[in-house]
């Protein structure tokens, strides 16, 4: 009997010191920022800037805008690793077909200055957004805001404060509690998880257009995230699945070639 309250206090203690280790280290956990030196040049065109913007908490944000053709702006909010030296090449699906884009990198990642949190992405898309318009002329309903799997939340957030031409999420979860929670049930990472992203509520006060992308082979984020945040849009919306897709491969497929050319210019 002895034996056995031993064992069971030191499966008590063990679990109780995963949930701390969750808690202390669940930052590094979810984001993998990289990192650029100051002097890191990138390949731009004759209508491309490298810019940083300076957010409501003063606070530096490394930027790259491409010129295109069109009155559109694609706002682009990438995914939880890397940094511009790699996202900068998701603006080619766009410039592509003529759109200007506007691609950031959040604080604590490449040139971008401060640490990583959930209310500081939210102002460096506002000062994203407000770039866009102040300084670039744009008009609200010529912004796209587009979000990538962790970015789906900023990009929700963003939305759901300011009217725009459209929004795109790819990958997207309803929330990112309600994501902790299925990967680590027996942990019940919500109750300290310190990001929320909640986009299954802030979706409600989205106002304009809505196109969700995901794939049916997604494991890290599965579909049925799409398929909530779907029902809960009272606008506008579609929704494409790309059965044989997976996480971060989409643009892969023919029928994310299909969006850029046939659906985006049509729907928004």
């Amino acid at each position: 009997m002895n034996l056995l309250k031993i064992l069971a206090c030191i499966i008590v203690i063990l679990y109780f010191l995963v949930v701390v280790l969750l808690y202390i280290f669940q930052t590094r956990l979810i984001f993998y920022p990289g990192k650029l030196s100051k002097d890191f040049k990138f390949k731009l065109g004759d209508n491309d800037r490298e810019v940083f913007l300076e957010t409501s908490d003063h606070e530096a944000i490394h930027a790259l805008f491409f010129g295109g053709a069109r009155a559109e702006v694609i706002l682009y909010f990438h995914g939880n690793a890397g940094d511009l030296g790699g996202w900068q090449f998701v603006a080619e699906d766009f410039t592509a077909h003529g759109y200007n884009v506007l691609i950031i990198d959040y604080r604590g990642y490449g040139k971008s200055a401060g640490t990583i949190s959930e209310n500081g992405f939210y102002r460096d898309a506002e000062a994203a957004y407000t770039f866009l318009v102040q300084e670039k002329g744009f008009s609200p309903q010529d912004i796209i805001i587009y979000g990538r799997s962790i970015g789906t939340g900023v990009a929700v957030d963003l939305a759901s404060k300011h009217k725009t031409r459209g929004l795109i999420l790819e990958s997207p979860y309803s929330s990112l509690k309600k994501l902790a929670n299925e990967k680590l049930p027996l942990l019940f990472p919500s109750l300290y998880l310190r990001f929320h992203f909640n986009n299954i509520q802030k979706i409600k006060k989205v106002e304009c257009p809505v196109i969700l992308i995901h794939g049916g082979k997604d494991t890290l984020i599965p579909a049925a995230h799409s398929e909530r945040l779907f029902k809960k849009i009272t606008g506008e919306k579609k929704m494409i699945l790309i059965p044989e897709g997976s996480h971060n491969d989409l643009n892969s497929f023919q029928e994310y070639d299909e969006f850029l050319e046939e659906i985006l210019p049509a729907f928004f």
